[in-house]
């Protein structure tokens, strides 16, 4: 699948941007994400088979940005960038499910849109943007009711986007004044299984056919409210389909999953606009709030302030090293060139080269030292700073997903992924549904024979012979996990049932003990620690730790039923 992207820069006229100036300052702003939408499946972005007319409409009728790219092709990452204006070193936020904004952290969009007399209220289709991951900040309103996805599979659930669309759509109901809605539709991202009106050949595009749909009710709702208001749609990352040996996202660096669509339209946006130079998301927060005019603001530049210049982009995955022992990548594009740092380093011209397909990086090394040393520059005053929070159980179980391979962290092979593809192509295959867990265990433990220190794929393993019935088998696989000493607790919990299942119940405290330090609110692991504190007759233990456990709906109702059973 070859993608196209214009080269050259189109600037603005000075009459051009005088007609922006002159036009009325927008009051409400809407902010729309598509999950895992590539820019080049949408038709006003060279998809001749998309059903995007929505999406074409609105970026014909505004301002269209060719080349934006996302600063990491994994969905938390992506959102906190959007709405904080902040790279990801610097908000914190650098995978799903271990980490999330802190309550005292970097500002959002919806806090400032909040400060300026804007009410705020944000719809999210998926789990991975729930609200105990941070970006609820500034929201008066934050609606994440998603169920939880049954069967043995490694997905969680999402809403589709017309039930999004609904929600949003009932809280606009009758509302006048200004405001700031955040709609996030998650649609395209896998398992694609579009809704039958939008069925077809490629389910994938079936998916975005069955987003764009909703938007255009969105659209139509929004624009019936009769107020000066800017709309912006973009995607938080892309999708691969086998470019560089990729299947889903958040593995490598390539524009496959980075380049994502960007369109803004309303007052104070210049419409039928097309800019080809390359920007960032990171810019998006900065660019909505000076729509509002003069007030308080966040980082980054307004990308509709005059001739755009280029400067460099920044990106990272930290998904290989986290859920897979693997080694990050970091990115850094400049000058038309593309720097991939990795074990083996990768340069390319993608100006010449969109599809990135001729690494220069050994012919070019000057290019690749001077592009490095940029890289480490943006790091560096950007901080790195690691603000994971404990993750409760529910959280872990619903975050293994495709794409959003919820890794217990902790050390690996250290490979470089382009030597894993075919590992990873497995993982991604392997999310199931699975008809029992028997079946779960065996595909886990033919990926494991090829990458046996992999922490992931060694906890899934684990975990799947443990809830089969074999806690014997189930040891080997989860102890592999513990020795590289994960930063979640969730495979302490997995080494804790096993070993009460074979009557260690010594051995299970003290793993249960270690889950307990690496996530002091884990709910799951103070329930087991409550049983086995029960069992050995220490009521007052017992109680603390179920009273603990009545933190997360997972584990309360057997909480309760234990509380009630003390005397």
């Amino acid at each position: 699948m070859k993608r196209t992207l214009a080269v050259g820069l189109v600037v603005a006229s000075v009459a051009g941007l005088a007609s922006c100036e002159a036009r009325p300052v927008p009051t409400s702003l809407l902010l729309v994400t598509i999950d895992t939408l590539r820019a080049d499946r949408v038709g006003a972005w060279g998809d001749r088979h998309a059903r995007t007319p929505v999406l074409d409409r609105l970026a014909r009728e505004g301002t269209r940005f060719e080349r934006a790219y996302t600063p990491a092709p994994i969905t938390l990452p992506a959102h906190a960038t959007i709405l904080t204006g902040m790279l990801p070193p610097a908000h914190g936020v650098r995978g799903n499910g271990a980490w999330a904004l802190p309550p005292a952290g970097p500002r959002t969009l919806a806090e400032v849109a909040a400060e300026r007399g804007l009410a705020t209220a944000a719809f999210v289709g998926a789990f991975p943007v729930a609200s105990r991951f941070g970006l609820a900040r500034g929201f008066g309103h934050y609606d994440d009711d998603f169920g939880k996805a049954p069967g043995v599979h490694y997905e969680f659930a999402e809403r589709r986007a017309d039930a999004v669309v609904a929600a949003a759509l009932a809280w606009l109901a009758g509302r006048r004044g200004p405001v700031f809605v955040w709609v996030h539709l998650f649609d395209p991202h896998a398992p694609y299984d579009p809704p039958p009106a939008f069925a077809g050949e490629d389910p994938y595009r079936g998916e975005i056919a069955a987003a764009d749909a909703a938007l255009g009710r969105l659209l139509e709702a929004w624009d019936r409210r009769g107020e000066a208001s800017v709309v912006a749609v973009t995607s938080d990352h892309g999708e691969a389909f086998g470019e560089h040996g990729e299947e889903s996202h958040s593995l490598f660096l390539y524009d496959t999953t980075l380049h994502v669509p960007l369109a803004l339209r309303g007052a104070g946006v210049a419409a039928g606009r097309s800019l080809a130079t390359p920007v960032g998301l990171e810019d998006l927060a900065a660019t909505l709030l000076a729509r509002l005019g003069p007030g308080p603001t966040l980082p980054g530049r307004d990308l509709l302030a005059g001739p755009l210049a280029p400067r460099g982009l920044y990106a990272e995955t930290l998904a290989p090293p986290h859920d897979f022992g693997w080694s990050p990548l970091h990115a850094w594009r400049a000058g038309g060139l593309k720097y991939v740092r990795a074990p083996r380093p990768e340069l390319y011209d993608v100006e010449a080269d969109p599809g990135e397909q001729r690494d220069l990086a050994a012919s070019r090394p000057a290019d690749v030292l001077r592009l490095e040393a940029a890289l480490a520059a943006v790091r560096l005053g950007s901080g790195d700073r690691d603000e994971r929070r404990s993750v409760d159980a529910s959280a872990a179980e619903r975050l293994r997903a495709l794409g959003y391979v919820q890794g217990p962290g902790g050390s690996g092979s250290g490979a470089d992924p382009k030597d894993m593809k075919e590992v990873a192509r497995r993982i991604a295959r392997a999310a199931g549904p699975f008809g029992s867990h028997a079946e779960a265990a065996a595909t886990y433990a033919e990926i494991a024979a090829l990458d046996p220190d992999n922490p992931l794929v060694n906890l899934r393993l684990g975990s799947a012979l443990l809830k089969a019935g074999r806690p014997a088998e189930a040891l080997a696989p989860l102890r592999r996990v513990t020795r590289g000493r994960p930063r979640s607790a969730e495979p302490w919990v997995g080494l804790a049932a096993a070993c009460a299942a074979l009557g260690r119940l010594d051995e299970a405290a003290t793993a249960l003990d270690e889950a307990l330090r690496l996530e002091p609110r884990n709910a799951q692991a103070h329930f087991n620690r409550g049983e086995l504190a029960r069992a050995a007759g220490d009521r007052a233990s017992a109680r603390r730790h179920y009273e603990a456990a009545l933190a997360d709906p997972v584990t309360a109702e057997s909480a309760r039923r234990r509380l009630a059973e003390s005397p």
